[in-house]
């Protein structure tokens, strides 16, 4: 496929999905990820209890638009044990009570799928449901996994 027309990408991070478009993470991308969710500048500590720690914060395009990342300390359970139940969607049916459904759709690479989620909402809200992609990576000792909502032509089971 002829590239001539292609422009070079900016220099930093790129965008793992667009508005158009989406792209299963790379090396880069996963570093990326990590530095944002090591950060603190830009964000605004807004709980932080037990262990666990939110943050949130504006997205410049939009200020009703947030991102939020969380952390939480398990003391007791090895990463890479978090790393294998967290994959293991049969296993999630067991630990998470709200689950309803869960299935993977397709495999896109050795460390990349798309899957179907729903879950119970507490009312008065109704139940959701989404189709991610999926990426995960071991990074020495950094376990990293990331979920975005994508489009997909699969149909939802339930479309709450």
């Amino acid at each position: 496929m002829e590239q001539s027309a292609v422009s070079p990408e900016p220099p930093g991070p790129r965008p793992v999905l667009g508005r158009d478009s989406v792209q299963v993470p790379d090396d880069q991308d996963f570093r990326s990820f990590r530095s944002e969710c090591e950060a603190e500048a830009g964000w605004n500590l807004t709980y932080s209890k037990a262990g666990v720690s939110v943050w949130v914060q504006a997205v410049e395009m939009d200020r009703t638009l947030h991102k939020i990342k969380c952390r939480m300390e398990c003391r007791d359970v090895p990463a890479e044990t978090l790393y294998d139940v967290l994959h293991d969607i049969e296993y999630r049916k067991k630990w998470d009570s709200n689950v309803i459904e869960t299935f993977d759709i397709a495999r896109l690479t050795v460390n990349a799928d798309v899957g179907y989620y729903s879950w119970r909402c507490p009312k008065p809200l109704k139940n959701r449901d989404v189709i991610t992609l999926r990426s995960w990576l071991p990074m020495g000792t950094d376990y990293i996994i990331m979920n975005y909502s994508v489009k997909h032509p699969a149909p939802y089971p339930n479309g709450w």
